[in-house]
């Protein structure tokens, strides 16, 4: 497998109102173009075609592919792990920014009105989660990795099965000791049991809730996957010696087809399927660059541009 070096910006009860504090009001404030933001730590497209970026001075989104943006709210924080679950909720970890009013790390928080307001849930001054995945048939599950740890709360794959309420946090084995070697995280379609890692060993596969994994293919890196809209499909980031690209699984991650966007020295860090349309695809880089296709990857088009929205 081709050797990739990743400087992964992975690695890098409170309720908070998108009007600092005063609570309600949901506010889309235009952005101009050329803009230049800090760092992607999260993207997705939801059902309603909206594309949402986490950056390192909040949330971002655009409507059209990248013609016009806007900064969602005025919540801003640097948003590690920002994943959207199949039911609409947003979450996210991370650093609050000069005017929020929570302690660093920020902890576990949810949004269930499209990123305007932020619900701090559990490890408020505690956990810096990175990564995020849940499960698309039943998103309270969900999985969250701490690269770093905290004082007690220590580097480790976490997992929560009631949205987010209560955590148990696994040691798992198998996993790299390093876990800023984890790229990328995903509950596989067809059972919540199941886990597949991208990670600088190549592909692992946990079949017990994440307690253990073990290599699953360790002839390319993934370094970033997602479930289709159909809920079986697997697509990813797939870097190996017969190439690069995103690529189709429909066997549950055993075999893989191209469908190109060959992103060089540079790499996918978090992939997104419009869950309404399966032909609409963006894909962020580590380099802080988005690529969207709305033909199911036949061509692609880049709306931002190391840090440079269009």
């Amino acid at each position: 497998m081709k050797k990739l070096t990743i400087v992964s910006v992975l690695s890098l009860g409170v309720i908070l109102s998108a009007c600092s504090g005063n609570g309600g009001e949901e506010t889309l404030s235009s952005v101009k173009s050329g803009k230049k933001i800090e760092d992607i730590h999260g993207m997705a497209i939801s059902d309603d075609s909206t594309t949402y970026v986490a950056t390192h001075e909040g949330l971002f989104s655009t409507q059209d592919i990248g013609d016009t943006w806007n900064k969602v709210g005025t919540f801003e924080a640097d948003l590690m792990g920002f994943h959207l679950k199949s039911d609409g909720t947003m979450i996210t970890s991370g650093h609050p920014g000069a005017k929020t009013d929570l302690p660093n790390p920020m902890g576990f928080l949810t949004s269930k009105d499209k990123g305007y307001n932020w619900e701090a849930v559990e490890f408020v001054g505690k956990i810096d989660f990175h990564l995020f995945t849940s499960s698309q048939a039943n998103p309270d599950i969900i999985y969250g990795i701490n690269q770093m740890g905290t004082g007690k709360y220590g580097a480790g794959l976490y997992t929560s099965t009631d949205g987010g309420k209560k955590w148990e946090k696994i040691e798992p084995t198998g996993m790299p000791e390093d876990l800023h070697q984890v790229y990328s995280l995903m509950v596989m379609p067809h059972d919540d049991s199941k886990l597949l890692a991208g990670t600088e060993n190549g592909v692992l596969i946990s079949e017990d809730g994440g307690k253990s994994f073990s290599p699953y293919d360790n002839s390319r890196l993934i370094t970033a996957m997602n479930v289709m809209p159909n809920g079986t499909d697997i697509i990813g980031y797939s870097i190996s010696n017969d190439g690069a690209g995103v690529m189709i699984s429909k066997d549950h991650g055993q075999t893989w087809s191209n469908m190109g966007l060959d992103l060089g020295e540079d790499a996918a860090s978090v992939i997104s399927v419009n869950p309404k349309n399966a032909n609409h695809i963006a894909v962020t880089t580590f380099g802080t660059s988005m690529h969207v296709s709305e033909d199911g990857g036949q061509t692609w088009e880049q709306i931002i541009t190391s840090g440079t929205l269009k």
